[in-house]
């Protein structure tokens, strides 16, 4: 299973700990295994916003991976959440079971008005049961899974009168300490491209995107980036914008 799959699998299961079993959500029966081993529906979950209502029910079948500890194969039969920490504020959320068995559909409803803006590294710590081949069930230490990230997205800041245009927002957080999205608008199919270079202008990033006309956002992990000044440029197809950020630490 890629490990797309992975982050969503990782992100909701961490949404489901300590949740109690009211207001139950419904699993889609239109969702199904259908290829590689898992399966999560609807595949396109609308953007957090703060300040917005939200609420999403997302559908998901936990597959059967397999792992190597030191030679020997430990098939995943299972997965139950200990704890999960800095979920966005303003947000809920309720599920219809507790534990996760492989094979079976689940599902898991986020729920309410964030009002916070930012990137949130999830912190999910839980316990995985695997059986090795010809042996018994075991448990699969606890693990801290800090990969997994909601953003939660500033109100749109695009000017009505100009949806014929391609536009930029500025970055936001910033100064920022280790993630900062930018926002930006075309009004047409296009490949846009981030670029973003120190103040010796030394490139240090360079990521692109495919965008259909609408809005999109790159979302920036500055981790490998000492403190201090940096530009960026922002380009498609006809012309390009600059502007500065500052990572803080």
């Amino acid at each position: 299973m890629n490990r797309t799959l992975l982050l969503f699998f990782s992100v909701f299961f961490a949404l489901s700990s300590t949740v109690q079993l009211s207001g139950q959500c419904t699993p889609d029966p239109a969702c199904e295994d259908i290829g590689e081993p898992g399966q999560y529906c609807p595949e396109v979950f609308p953007p957090v916003v703060q300040d917005e209502a939200y609420d999403q029910v997302m559908t998901f079948i936990l597959p059967a991976l397999e792992y190597d500890v030191v030679g020997t194969i430990y098939t995943l039969d299972s997965v139950a959440v200990d704890s999960v920490k800095n979920i966005p504020p303003g947000m809920d959320y309720s599920s219809n079971s507790n534990g996760y068995a492989v094979g079976k559909a689940y599902c898991v409803q986020l729920s309410g008005t964030p009002t916070d803006q930012g990137i949130y590294a999830v912190a999910i710590y839980m316990r995985a049961f695997a059986t090795p081949d010809g042996g018994s069930q075991v448990e699969i230490p606890a693990v801290d899974d800090t990969s997994v990230v909601i953003t939660v997205h500033a109100p749109t800041g695009f000017e009505p009168q100009q949806l014929d245009e391609f536009q930029v927002l500025p970055v936001a957080p910033n100064p920022f300490s280790e993630f900062t999205q930018l926002g930006f608008y075309t009004p047409y199919d296009d490949r846009i491209k981030l670029q973003v270079y120190n103040i010796l202008g030394e490139l240090m990033h360079e990521e692109s995107q495919g965008a259909s006309p609408g809005e999109h956002r790159f979302d920036f992990n500055g981790n490998m980036l000492l403190p201090g000044t940096y530009f960026y440029r922002v380009t498609n197809s006809k012309q390009f914008y600059t502007g500065k950020f500052i990572k803080s630490k």
